[in-house]
C-alpha cells in the first residue's frame, strides 16, 4: 500500500462547495500550491489504482468509482491527481480524477496520512 503524508494545504485548496482535492507533490510550482494540497509519498512505489479501490485519510475511507485515463499516471510522476466527491458524470469526466464515495470532503489537515489501498481495499 502506498502512502503518502500531507505537508501543505494551499489557501484555496478546500472548498466545501467544490467537494474536489487536488493533489500534487513537492514539486508543485508556488501558483499550483494555492489551489492544492501538497503530499510527500513514503516511497516511489508505482500505483495502479482501479475502480473498488480505497483511499484512506487518516482514517477515513473511501471508494474509487471510477479512474480517468491520466489519473494513475499523473500520480505516479508528479503526485498529481484531483480527487473529486460526487457522482461520475456522464459526459466532462476529469481525465486525471479518481471519483470516490462517500461524496462529502474529508478532514484534511497537515500530517493527514493519505493511504492508496489497492486490490479492493485488501
Amino acid at each position: 500500500m502506498l502512502t503518502s503524508i500531507v505537508r501543505e494545504i494551499g489557501p484555496q485548496a478546500l472548498d466545501a462547495k467544490d467537494k474536489m482535492l487536488i493533489l500534487f507533490d513537492d514539486k508543485a510550482t508556488d501558483m499550483l500550491k494555492q489551489f492544492s494540497v501538497i503530499q510527500k509519498f513514503n516511497s516511489d512505489e508505482p500505483v495502479d489504482l482501479t475502480v473498488g479501490d480505497k483511499i484512506m485519510f487518516d482514517r477515513q475511507a473511501y471508494t474509487i468509482k471510477h479512474v480517468g485515463p491520466v489519473a494513475n499516471e499523473h500520480l505516479n510522476s508528479m503526485g498529481h491527481v484531483s480527487l473529486v466527491f460526487g457522482k461520475v458524470p456522464e459526459e466532462d469526466l476529469l481525465a486525471n480524477g479518481l471519483y470516490l464515495e462517500p461524496f462529502e470532503l474529508p478532514v484534511v489537515n497537515e500530517g493527514t496520512v493519505i493511504s492508496y489501498s489497492q486490490n479492493g481495499g485488501k
